[in-house]
C-alpha cells in the first residue's frame, strides 16, 4: 500500500484453502472479499462486525460471496461469512470463514 492515499487488498478463499487470520490496513483502504463455493454449499452474505469497518457493497449469488468493504477508522473488527449445504439442513457441516481485520490509523 502507498502512502499517498488508500490502498486496495484483495481476499480470495476456495474451499480447502488456509484461512487468514489477521489482515492489517489503514483508514481509508478498501478490502474486497471474494469467498468461492457452489451452488450446493454456498456462502452467506459476508459481515462485518466492529465499527472501524464498513460494507459498500456485498452479494452472494450461486454460492460465492463477495464483499466490498472500506477502513473508516482506526480499532479492530472482523469480517465474516458461513457456508453450508442447501441440499440437506442435516447435511454436512456450516463452515465458517473469518477474518481479524487491525485498521491503523
Amino acid at each position: 500500500m502507498s502512502d499517498n492515499g488508500p490502498g486496495r487488498v484483495e481476499i480470495t478463499y476456495h474451499p480447502g484453502d488456509p484461512q487468514s487470520s489477521q489482515l492489517r490496513v489503514r483508514v481509508g483502504d478498501e478490502v474486497s472479499v471474494t469467498l468461492h463455493g457452489s451452488p450446493a454449499y454456498g456462502w452467506t452474505p459476508v459481515e462485518a462486525v466492529g465499527s472501524p469497518l464498513t460494507l459498500i457493497e456485498t452479494a452472494a449469488v450461486a454460492g460465492t460471496a463477495r464483499a466490498a468493504v472500506r477502513a473508516t477508522a482506526p480499532g479492530e473488527a472482523e469480517l465474516r461469512s458461513a457456508s453450508s449445504f442447501r441440499g440437506d439442513r442435516f447435511g454436512p457441516q456450516t463452515r465458517l470463514w473469518r477474518l481479524h481485520v487491525h485498521v491503523d490509523p
